[in-house]
């Protein structure tokens, strides 16, 4: 009976317990294991699991803003028990959810543990094409990367919460359009050059909409400076729960990711997942989700067409509108955990057979 045990420090993306999910439901003799890091002796001599499925490797030796000196031992340490387990029989899958710590936080360890870790591990789990080629491209990794998607968010959070009720809740006009941005708020998320691009437009019945946690003290200050108190941007920098992420996604009409960066994208799993389509920069993995502009509209960073965009899709008509959250919801909808833990259970049972 195979034991696998997944590596993650990342608590408020559910991901990796749904992914833990979907393999065990996908094959029930596989047993899973979720642990947040790999101590000594009790995870790391555990006989058990044969495999170790790592995610986000950059929350291994550098999570929360620790010195570089200290970072640099916790890495080293990761890196010698990584090696033992590989010395003793394990095998290691790494999942790439970003090739980047995306505050830009010890690049000289970043480069050096994804180094390490595409030489090194078993087998690579990318999420999409671009990734795969970004792998290869930068660190020369071509053998075993495997391309299994994102899965959706489809009832990981309430939905029973009615769009008119939502806006009320949130102080929203009833026939205004709104777009929305939730999650973390980020450098490297764009919100900034969202919120100037919005004020640039003339929307008088638009809002747009941004929640979720500001980790950054001097990136908040920059937000609220930009937004001032313009009638038509709602900011509410905190943590979001679960049970009120319908309270956001109800109220909208669309999603806005203005990323500058991105590997994948659970944000756009989770916006598909509530039938909102997308706007997002043609970067990265955003083409391949959006398709031919068939879950959302794309715009060009650099060109400075994200007002544009903006203007468009709030000049989209609704049965337009509709036609994309229903080809958005689809698309989530055929990204079940199940499907895809059934992949990563075949996965598994390749690097067990050698």
């Amino acid at each position: 009976m195979p034991h696998i045990l997944y590596l993650s420090r990342v608590r408020l993306n559910p991901y990796v317990s749904l992914l833990a999910q979907g393999v065990h439901a996908a094959d029930p003799r596989m047993q899973v294991h979720v642990r947040p890091r790999l101590t000594w002796p009790r995870i790391l001599l555990d006989p058990r699991w044969r495999i170790l499925n790592l995610h986000w490797i950059e929350h291994q030796y550098a999570y929360g803003p620790i010195p570089h000196s200290q970072a640099q031992k916790n890495l080293e340490q990761l890196l010698r028990k990584l090696r033992y387990l590989q010395q003793h029989g394990r095998k290691l899958v790494y999942t790439v959810h970003n090739l980047t710590e995306h505050e830009g936080r010890h690049p000289d360890l970043n480069h050096r543990a994804n180094a390490w870790i595409f030489r090194h591990a078993d087998a690579i789990h990318v999420h999409n094409q671009f990734a795969a080629q970004e792998v290869a491209r930068q660190y020369g990794r071509t053998h075993k990367v495997f391309i299994i998607p994102h899965g959706n968010y489809i009832d990981v959070y309430p939905q029973d919460l009615p769009r008119e009720q939502a806006r009320k809740q949130l102080g929203i006009p009833l026939h205004h359009f709104v777009f929305l941005c939730l999650g973390q708020m980020r450098p490297y998320k764009g919100l900034d050059e969202l919120i100037a691009a919005f004020l640039q437009r003339d929307m008088p019945d638009t809002t747009l909409l941004l929640a979720g946690q500001i980790p950054d003290t001097s990136y908040a200050q920059t937000l609220a400076h930009l937004a001032g108190d313009h009638p038509n941007i709602r900011l509410f920098p905190q943590y979001v729960p679960p049970e009120h992420v319908q309270r956001y996604c109800n109220a909208s009409d669309l999603c806005v990711l203005p990323y500058r960066d991105a590997t994948t994208s659970g944000a756009a799993l989770l916006a598909f997942s509530f039938g909102k389509p997308i706007i997002a920069p043609a970067i990265g993995p955003f083409p391949e989700l959006l398709g031919d502009n068939q879950r959302g509209l794309l715009f060009h960073p650099g060109e400075h067409d994200l007002g544009e965009v903006l203007a468009r899709a709030r000049n989209l008509s609704p049965d337009h509108l509709q036609a994309l959250g229903q080809a958005a919801r689809a698309f989530a909808e055929a990204r079940n955990w199940r499907a895809i833990g059934a992949q990563h259970a075949r996965l598994y049972r390749e690097l067990l057979r050698k």
